[in-house]
Protein backbone atom coordinates (compact mmCIF):
# COMPACT_ATOMS: atom_id res chain seq x y z
CA UNK A 1 0.00 0.00 0.00
CA UNK A 2 1.34 3.46 -0.89
CA UNK A 3 2.15 5.55 2.16
CA UNK A 4 2.30 9.36 2.08
CA UNK A 5 5.80 10.85 1.86
CA UNK A 6 7.34 11.54 5.27
CA UNK A 7 10.65 13.28 6.04
CA UNK A 8 13.59 11.17 7.19
CA UNK A 9 14.47 10.96 10.87
CA UNK A 10 17.43 13.32 10.42
CA UNK A 11 15.33 15.88 8.55
CA UNK A 12 12.65 15.79 11.21
CA UNK A 13 15.19 16.32 13.99
CA UNK A 14 16.47 19.40 12.16
CA UNK A 15 12.92 20.75 11.97
CA UNK A 16 12.32 19.99 15.63
CA UNK A 17 15.55 21.71 16.57
CA UNK A 18 14.59 24.83 14.68
CA UNK A 19 11.19 25.15 16.31
CA UNK A 20 12.28 24.14 19.78
CA UNK A 21 15.07 26.68 19.93
CA UNK A 22 13.39 29.44 17.96
CA UNK A 23 15.22 29.61 14.66
CA UNK A 24 18.40 28.06 13.36
CA UNK A 25 20.57 31.16 13.48
CA UNK A 26 19.85 32.10 17.12
CA UNK A 27 20.36 28.50 18.13
CA UNK A 28 23.88 28.76 16.79
CA UNK A 29 24.63 32.31 17.87
CA UNK A 30 26.52 33.13 21.02
CA UNK A 31 24.70 36.25 22.13
CA UNK A 32 26.42 38.51 24.63
CA UNK A 33 24.43 39.91 27.58
CA UNK A 34 22.30 42.79 26.36
CA UNK A 35 21.87 46.08 28.20
CA UNK A 36 19.09 47.06 25.76
CA UNK A 37 17.13 45.22 23.13
CA UNK A 38 18.89 45.22 19.75
CA UNK A 39 16.91 46.97 17.03
CA UNK A 40 17.48 45.32 13.63
CA UNK A 41 15.80 48.32 11.99
CA UNK A 42 18.25 50.83 13.42
CA UNK A 43 19.11 52.98 10.37
CA UNK A 44 22.67 53.48 11.61
CA UNK A 45 23.49 49.77 11.24
CA UNK A 46 25.27 48.30 8.24
CA UNK A 47 23.92 45.23 6.46
CA UNK A 48 25.92 42.67 8.43
CA UNK A 49 25.30 44.53 11.69
CA UNK A 50 21.55 44.46 11.03
CA UNK A 51 21.68 40.71 10.57
CA UNK A 52 23.60 40.33 13.82
CA UNK A 53 21.13 42.62 15.61
CA UNK A 54 18.22 40.51 14.32
CA UNK A 55 19.87 37.29 15.49
CA UNK A 56 20.69 38.76 18.91
CA UNK A 57 17.16 40.12 19.32
CA UNK A 58 15.59 36.74 18.51
CA UNK A 59 17.97 35.04 20.92
CA UNK A 60 17.12 37.55 23.64
CA UNK A 61 13.35 37.42 23.23
CA UNK A 62 13.20 33.65 22.96
CA UNK A 63 15.33 33.07 26.03
CA UNK A 64 12.15 33.94 27.97
CA UNK A 65 10.05 31.26 26.24
CA UNK A 66 9.27 28.41 28.64
CA UNK A 67 6.35 26.87 26.75
CA UNK A 68 5.03 27.28 23.23
CA UNK A 69 1.96 25.85 21.50
CA UNK A 70 0.72 26.37 17.95
CA UNK A 71 -1.38 24.88 15.18
CA UNK A 72 0.63 24.01 12.10
CA UNK A 73 0.22 23.15 8.44
CA UNK A 74 2.97 21.03 6.87
CA UNK A 75 3.46 20.95 3.11
CA UNK A 76 5.86 18.56 1.39
CA UNK A 77 6.95 18.49 -2.23
CA UNK A 78 9.00 15.69 -3.77
CA UNK A 79 9.63 13.91 -7.04
CA UNK A 80 7.95 10.93 -5.39
CA UNK A 81 4.69 12.84 -5.07
CA UNK A 82 2.29 13.59 -7.90
CA UNK A 83 1.05 16.60 -5.94
CA UNK A 84 2.08 18.30 -2.67
CA UNK A 85 1.33 16.37 0.53
CA UNK A 86 -0.41 18.56 3.13
CA UNK A 87 -0.76 17.63 6.81
CA UNK A 88 -2.17 19.48 9.82
CA UNK A 89 -1.81 19.25 13.55
CA UNK A 90 -0.50 20.89 16.71
CA UNK A 91 2.98 21.64 18.03
CA UNK A 92 4.00 21.82 21.71
CA UNK A 93 7.32 22.77 23.31
CA UNK A 94 8.46 22.99 26.92
CA UNK A 95 11.95 24.14 27.86
CA UNK A 96 14.54 22.85 27.70
CA UNK A 97 14.09 19.70 25.62
CA UNK A 98 10.49 18.46 25.37
CA UNK A 99 8.71 18.65 22.03
CA UNK A 100 5.55 17.11 20.58
CA UNK A 101 4.16 17.19 17.06
CA UNK A 102 0.63 15.80 16.88
CA UNK A 103 -0.48 15.20 13.30
CA UNK A 104 -4.25 14.90 13.03
CA UNK A 105 -4.93 15.12 9.28
CA UNK A 106 -4.76 13.18 7.02
CA UNK A 107 -2.90 10.50 9.04
CA UNK A 108 -2.59 10.35 12.86
CA UNK A 109 1.10 10.56 13.78
CA UNK A 110 2.69 11.51 17.10
CA UNK A 111 6.31 12.71 17.31
CA UNK A 112 7.71 13.23 20.80
CA UNK A 113 11.12 14.34 22.02
CA UNK A 114 11.63 13.99 25.76
CA UNK A 115 15.28 14.46 26.61
CA UNK A 116 17.53 12.00 24.77
CA UNK A 117 15.04 10.20 22.52
CA UNK A 118 12.67 11.03 19.71
CA UNK A 119 9.78 8.64 19.10
CA UNK A 120 7.59 8.77 16.00
CA UNK A 121 4.38 6.76 16.36
CA UNK A 122 2.57 5.95 13.11
CA UNK A 123 -0.77 5.12 14.63
CA UNK A 124 -2.35 3.81 11.43
CA UNK A 125 0.57 1.40 10.90
CA UNK A 126 0.82 0.36 14.57
CA UNK A 127 4.55 1.13 14.31
CA UNK A 128 6.93 3.46 16.15
CA UNK A 129 10.44 4.61 15.20
CA UNK A 130 12.77 5.54 18.03
CA UNK A 131 15.90 7.66 17.55
CA UNK A 132 18.50 8.41 20.21
CA UNK A 133 19.45 12.04 19.73
CA UNK A 134 21.08 12.79 23.08
CA UNK A 135 21.31 16.53 23.62
CA UNK A 136 19.71 16.85 20.20
CA UNK A 137 20.49 20.49 19.47
CA UNK A 138 24.24 19.86 19.69
CA UNK A 139 23.97 16.45 18.02
CA UNK A 140 22.08 17.76 15.03
CA UNK A 141 24.34 20.75 14.55
CA UNK A 142 27.40 18.48 14.68
CA UNK A 143 25.68 16.11 12.27
CA UNK A 144 25.21 19.03 9.90
CA UNK A 145 28.81 20.14 10.52
CA UNK A 146 27.85 23.58 11.79
CA UNK A 147 28.09 23.88 15.56
CA UNK A 148 29.55 26.98 17.15
CA UNK A 149 28.98 30.69 17.54
CA UNK A 150 27.77 33.27 15.02
CA UNK A 151 31.19 33.57 13.39
CA UNK A 152 31.28 29.78 12.94
CA UNK A 153 27.81 29.94 11.43
CA UNK A 154 29.14 32.35 8.82
CA UNK A 155 32.00 29.92 8.16
CA UNK A 156 29.55 27.18 7.21
CA UNK A 157 26.57 29.12 5.81
CA UNK A 158 25.89 32.21 3.80
CA UNK A 159 23.27 34.09 5.79
CA UNK A 160 20.77 36.36 4.08
CA UNK A 161 18.16 38.45 5.86
CA UNK A 162 15.24 40.35 4.41
CA UNK A 163 13.84 43.40 6.20
CA UNK A 164 10.48 44.23 4.56
CA UNK A 165 9.38 47.85 4.36
CA UNK A 166 6.04 46.90 5.88
CA UNK A 167 6.85 46.49 9.58
CA UNK A 168 3.94 44.07 9.97
CA UNK A 169 5.55 41.61 7.56
CA UNK A 170 7.85 38.88 8.98
CA UNK A 171 11.62 39.08 8.80
CA UNK A 172 13.11 36.38 6.59
CA UNK A 173 16.40 34.59 7.31
CA UNK A 174 17.91 32.22 4.74
CA UNK A 175 20.84 29.88 5.36
CA UNK A 176 22.76 28.58 2.33
CA UNK A 177 25.53 25.99 2.86
CA UNK A 178 29.03 26.94 1.78
CA UNK A 179 30.27 23.34 1.61
CA UNK A 180 29.20 20.30 -0.36
CA UNK A 181 29.16 17.99 2.68
CA UNK A 182 26.44 20.14 4.24
CA UNK A 183 24.60 20.76 0.98
CA UNK A 184 24.26 17.01 0.49
CA UNK A 185 21.91 17.03 3.50
CA UNK A 186 20.54 20.57 3.45
CA UNK A 187 20.40 22.84 0.40
CA UNK A 188 18.78 25.72 2.22
CA UNK A 189 16.72 26.68 5.25
CA UNK A 190 14.49 29.75 5.35
CA UNK A 191 12.76 31.03 8.49
CA UNK A 192 10.11 33.75 8.63
CA UNK A 193 10.14 35.52 12.01
CA UNK A 194 7.24 37.48 13.50
CA UNK A 195 8.39 41.12 13.89
CA UNK A 196 6.55 41.63 17.18
CA UNK A 197 7.25 38.41 19.08
CA UNK A 198 10.42 37.35 17.24
CA UNK A 199 9.06 33.80 16.98
CA UNK A 200 9.11 31.64 13.83
CA UNK A 201 5.81 31.63 11.96
CA UNK A 202 7.00 29.80 8.86
CA UNK A 203 9.87 27.46 8.07
CA UNK A 204 11.03 25.96 4.78
CA UNK A 205 13.75 23.31 4.47
CA UNK A 206 15.10 22.14 1.11
CA UNK A 207 16.82 18.78 1.51
CA UNK A 208 19.87 17.53 -0.31
CA UNK A 209 17.78 15.76 -2.95
CA UNK A 210 15.53 18.76 -3.53
CA UNK A 211 12.61 17.68 -1.38
CA UNK A 212 10.88 20.70 0.16
CA UNK A 213 9.23 20.65 3.60
CA UNK A 214 7.42 23.75 4.80
CA UNK A 215 5.65 24.54 8.07
CA UNK A 216 3.31 27.42 8.80
CA UNK A 217 2.35 28.19 12.39
CA UNK A 218 -0.80 29.86 13.67
CA UNK A 219 -2.52 30.54 16.99
CA UNK A 220 0.76 30.77 18.90
CA UNK A 221 0.43 30.58 22.68
CA UNK A 222 3.48 31.46 24.75
CA UNK A 223 4.15 30.63 28.42
CA UNK A 224 0.64 29.46 29.22
CA UNK A 225 1.83 26.20 30.74
CA UNK A 226 1.63 22.69 29.28
CA UNK A 227 0.83 19.55 31.34
CA UNK A 228 3.77 17.16 31.64
CA UNK A 229 1.56 14.35 30.32
CA UNK A 230 1.60 16.04 26.90
CA UNK A 231 5.17 14.79 26.41
CA UNK A 232 4.59 11.20 27.54
CA UNK A 233 3.97 8.73 24.77
CA UNK A 234 2.44 5.45 25.95
CA UNK A 235 2.52 2.91 23.13
CA UNK A 236 0.17 -0.09 22.93
CA UNK A 237 1.83 -3.46 23.51
CA UNK A 238 0.99 -4.42 19.93
CA UNK A 239 3.04 -1.56 18.47
CA UNK A 240 6.21 -2.56 16.63
CA UNK A 241 9.11 -0.38 17.84
CA UNK A 242 12.13 0.10 15.56
CA UNK A 243 15.43 1.63 16.64
CA UNK A 244 16.60 4.05 13.93
CA UNK A 245 20.10 5.53 13.64
CA UNK A 246 20.25 9.31 13.27
CA UNK A 247 20.79 10.14 9.62
CA UNK A 248 19.15 7.03 8.20
CA UNK A 249 15.97 7.09 6.14
CA UNK A 250 13.98 4.85 8.42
Amino acid sequence: MFQPHRPSSAARVVLLLVLATGVAAPALAAAAPQTSKPDPRDPSLSGSARVRALVDRIKLEQSAVETLEAAFVQRQESEMLLEPDVSRGTFSYAAPDRVRWEYTDPKPISVVIDGEHMTTWYRDLDRADRVKVGRYSNQVLKYMGASGDFETLLDYFRVRANFPEDRAEPYRITLLPRYERIERRLRSMTIWVDPARFLPVRLQVVGGEGDVTEYRFEQLQVNRGIPAERFRLVLPKSTEVREIALGSDG
